[in-house]
């Protein structure tokens, strides 16, 4: 087992954002008090504070609703660019969000710019899908011909991630909660990228030498924090992979942060 180094991708990224403006403030909604949203927005708001990035941090209680937030956006001045922070409460409509809210979205969330994915404009893609495809691009992965099974089928992860990788000419299978025989179809994949946040659920039995994991998946057991792939079972396998805590997590902030400033 060879795990793919961040360190790359990180000093790229830490150079190009140390040299621009910080002209911009971001805004973070995020709703109540989900341990995965704590430790997501905590990286966030660590990031803004190294490189100096002013921040809103707009956080509402379960009880509020999608009508609480949008009044609350509309209220607020010289935003470079937003990101919500999922779940949000039962409360919260999301369709009306993706509709209805302001300012830049730097994360694929509002309904045009999932529509512009669609149609191959890549520049809104979701910042876990943005980092998974740095990590691609670092391994220089001819993406044409490969088998590639993503298990999340979300608007967050696996739709848009999906739709750029059948752009780049890749056979694309998405995963969802009803999908059987998961252990021989992983196997016969060439890349095998999961985001279903459930602690090592997937162990040697799923792959075989000569696989690219990705694991995007966080969760926490007992305060700990575990990505979906087993990876202590892995380690008699000749596999490339990517871990959640010091890979495809640590990259989605700083991605972040290149997007307000760069793109917005």
């Amino acid at each position: 087992m060879k795990i793919i180094n961040s360190k790359d991708i990180k000093n790229k990224l830490i150079k190009k954002i140390n040299i621009a403006k910080k002209n911009k403030k971001l805004l973070i909604i995020s709703q109540g008090k989900n341990p995965s949203v704590l430790s997501y927005k905590n990286a966030i708001l660590k990031r803004c504070s190294e490189f100096g990035i002013e921040y809103v941090d707009g956080n509402f209680d379960d009880n509020k609703n999608h009508l609480d937030i949008v009044n609350y956006c509309n209220n607020l001045k010289n935003i470079g660019g937003f990101i919500i922070l999922q779940p949000l409460s039962i409360n919260t409509d999301l369709a009306y969000l993706r509709e209805n809210m302001p300012f830049y979205d730097l994360d694929g969330f509002r309904y045009d710019s999932l529509g512009k994915i669609m149609g191959k404009n890549f520049k809104n893609l979701p910042q876990t899908a943005r980092s998974i495809i740095k990590f691609i691009d670092y391994m220089d992965i001819d993406l044409k011909g490969k088998d590639i099974i993503i298990a999340n089928s979300t608007n967050v992860i696996g739709k848009p991630l999906s739709m750029y990788l059948n752009y780049k000419k890749a056979t694309v299978t998405l995963f969802n909660s009803k999908t059987i025989n998961q252990k021989e179809k992983i196997k016969r994949a060439d890349i095998f990228i999961s985001a279903i946040g459930k602690a090592n659920f997937y162990n040697s039995d799923y792959f075989r030498d000569g696989q690219i994991l990705i694991d995007a998946g966080t969760s926490f057991v007992d305060g700990k924090m575990y990505g979906d792939i087993d990876y202590d079972s892995l380690e008699n396998l000749n596999i490339d992979i990517v871990t959640c805590k010091n890979g495809v997590g640590s990259i989605t902030t700083l991605s972040l942060i290149e997007s307000l400033l760069f793109d917005s």
